[in-house]
């Protein structure tokens, strides 16, 4: 009787030490479950915190053209931000996809609290807004215009690099679009001058700028006053700018231009400016003169003319209006147009 006594203590003390045992292990497994969780969910938020801090720093750029962020981009480099918080440590870095092209943007955001890591890589479409779509060396956005071309200018709507030299031919456009046939008869008087594949000629209505040059006008870089002659490099290649000229305005010297110029008035390039880019044309009264006595100043982009019925838009002199698509690309990426929508996110 006292064995068998032993024997049910002992059978009922190994029983209710496997039951203690389990009721341990997954109290312990309930805690690292929950631990874990906990520090995936921190990881995770601090991706998420890293991609909007990031996109927050693009849109600081394009509202405040700091073309510093973006240049090292531009250079097919990498741009690295780094947060610690007391979650643990986040790392964002943004690239160009190719850099040959500025319109495709990948960016990874990799985030570590305590032993736990969550990546997470997003690819973005950066894009100009807003931005005018160009078929033409010259557009004529306004009906009816009074267009004049005087002396010895030329408008080529072959397409041409901005180095001078003959740019992809399969890029080539036309001349001079207009909005109506009555605008392409009064065109057509000034034919030999303009040239253009697949026409010089068409009737196309162009794109018209009327309804966000002033967003241009009041986000200028440059403001050039009325009667100022102006013979400096304004943008670069690699970070173009938005300039207004107000009134009757020079651009002369050895001096460039680099982006987006809205023209209100007149503008005479005299020397060996080069003006690379955009020209609009904005008001009732605009003229564009090349006066190539004195240098062999330079227009390369394209050029859009706009105002309200009854615009006059008068081409002087030795006026060179030639189509580049690469000098309107460059122009496109002007850094505060621009936007961003994300293409796809993986996580």
């Amino acid at each position: 009787m006292g064995k068998m006594a032993l024997l049910i203590v002992l059978a009922l003390s190994l029983t209710v030490g496997v039951v203690a045992y389990t009721l341990n292990k997954s109290k312990t497994s309930v805690v690292e479950n929950v631990s874990g969780f906990h520090k995936y969910t921190n990881a995770r938020n601090l991706a998420h915190t890293g991609v909007n801090m990031m996109l927050r720093k693009l849109d600081r750029v394009t509202q405040d053209n700091d073309t510093s962020f973006f240049k090292p981009l531009s250079r097919g480099q990498k741009v690295w931000s780094i947060t610690n918080t007391t979650l643990g440590v986040c790392s964002v870095s943004i690239k160009l996809t190719n850099p040959a092209f500025q319109d495709t943007v990948d960016l990874t955001s990799k985030a570590v609290s305590i032993d736990t890591t969550y990546k997470m890589q997003l690819r973005l479409w950066r894009y100009p807004k807003p931005f005018p779509a160009i078929n033409s060396a010259v557009g004529l956005a306004s009906s009816p215009i009074d267009f004049k071309m005087t002396g010895n200018p030329h408008i080529y709507g072959e397409n041409y690099n901005m180095d001078g030299s003959r740019g992809n031919a399969a890029d080539d456009t036309i001349g001079v679009t207009v909005t109506t046939a009555a605008e392409s008869v009064l065109v057509a008087g000034y034919d030999s001058k303009i040239t253009g594949d697949p026409n010089n000629i068409r009737v196309m209505p162009p794109d018209n700028p009327a309804n966000y040059v002033n967003e241009y006008i009041s986000g200028a870089d440059i403001v050039f006053p009325n009667g100022s002659n102006n013979n400096g490099n304004y943008g670069t290649k690699a970070n173009p700018v938005l300039g207004y000229a107000d009134g009757s305005v020079t651009f002369g010297g050895n001096g460039t231009f680099y982006g987006v110029l809205i023209i209100h008035g007149a503008v005479e390039f005299v020397g060996t400016f080069k003006m690379y880019g955009l020209i609009i044309a904005y008001g009732e009264s605009n003229t564009v003169e090349v006066n190539a006595d004195l240098g062999t100043p330079q227009i390369y982009g394209g050029l859009l003319a706009t105002g309200p019925v009854g615009s006059q838009f008068e081409m002087k002199g030795t006026a060179d209006m030639r189509y580049s698509k690469e000098a309107l690309t460059m122009a496109k990426f002007i850094t505060k147009l621009q936007a961003y929508r994300v293409m796809w996110w993986y996580e």
